[in-house]
């Protein structure tokens, strides 16, 4: 699942920012950027991120920076000294004093802000703590996002569930209704001759054995009474995407067996939903 974690964490006049991105992935790919010489963490970060995140593309950087006002002002000679010398060849061929301001360096870059202070040994500790602020911060908005499709799928395995209850009414009244189509077509057909009411039976009886679905509609209500469970469990995985395969089998049965319009309709909206949910749960971790 998507996520993104922050925090921040301060120790004297150093802090300390991390920040965690997680992208839908089939396999687990962590990258990780470290504060300069703070690189022999990678491994430890990436065990911590593992223990919360375990597929996805996980994005993973961290900085330190010291105070502002403890940066100090440094002035690069070689720089100043070679803007100095412009300035008087210039004044030499121009005739013409220059009078510059401070101001009017900035853009020369002979200042330079001294940030080289390194990190004293307390900020590994700092790190840590603000990897494991911010791996929590991710896990809860994952648990969110997790929340929210777990609801969208319950949801519709019970539109699923509903529409196969209206597959099963109308299953019912099929062979009568094959009855009935076949007694009208026999008789704009008549010849003068009786029909032969055991032969129509016979009829019947063997398209109705045809199609016959409540094999399927019992292996389907059962396959989702088995989707209802897994998904609330830790781990969906396969079994989840083979209980999906089979309600796709189930419902494509049952769609090929029917002569009536209106469950082929039935079966092409289950269909729709359980690709949703098929969706869905590659989001899932």
């Amino acid at each position: 699942m998507t996520g993104f974690g922050s925090a921040e964490e301060r120790w004297e006049t150093w802090s300390c920012q991390a920040e965690i991105r997680s992208v839908n992935h089939r396999f687990l790919d962590i990258h990780c950027r470290l504060p300069a010489g703070f690189q022999f963490l990678e491994q430890d970060c990436k065990k911590q991120i593992k223990a919360i995140c375990s597929r996805g593309k996980i994005d993973c950087s961290i900085r330190l920076e010291i105070d502002s006002e403890e940066a100090k002002l440094s002035l690069n000679a070689e720089r100043a000294q070679s803007i100095s010398q412009l300035l008087s060849e210039f004044e030499a061929v121009t005739g013409r004093d220059v009078n510059v301001r401070i101001a009017d360096l900035s853009g020369t870059k002979i200042f330079e802000e001294n940030n080289s202070a390194d990190p004293p040994e307390e900020c590994e500790k700092m790190i840590r703590d603000c990897l494991t602020v911010a791996l929590e911060d991710l896990r809860s908005m994952k648990e969110r996002e997790g929340d929210a499709m777990l609801n969208d799928i319950q949801q519709r395995l019970s539109s699923s569930k509903l529409i196969l209850q209206s597959i099963e009414n109308l299953s019912r009244d099929e062979p009568e209704q094959f009855r009935k189509r076949l007694q009208q077509r026999i008789a704009q057909l008549n010849t003068g001759k009786d029909l032969n009411p055991e032969r129509l039976e016979q009829e019947v009886a063997l398209l109705a054995d045809k199609l016959d679905i409540s094999e399927e509609i019992i292996r389907f209500k059962t396959h989702l009474e088995q989707m209802d469970q897994i998904i609330t469990q830790t781990e969906v995985g396969k079994k989840a995407e083979f209980l999906l395969q089979e309600l796709n089998r189930e419902v494509n049965t049952i769609a090929s067996k029917s002569n009536n319009a209106v469950i082929s309709q039935s079966a092409v909206e289950i269909k729709s939903e359980l690709e949703k949910i098929r969706e869905q749960l590659q989001n899932i971790q």
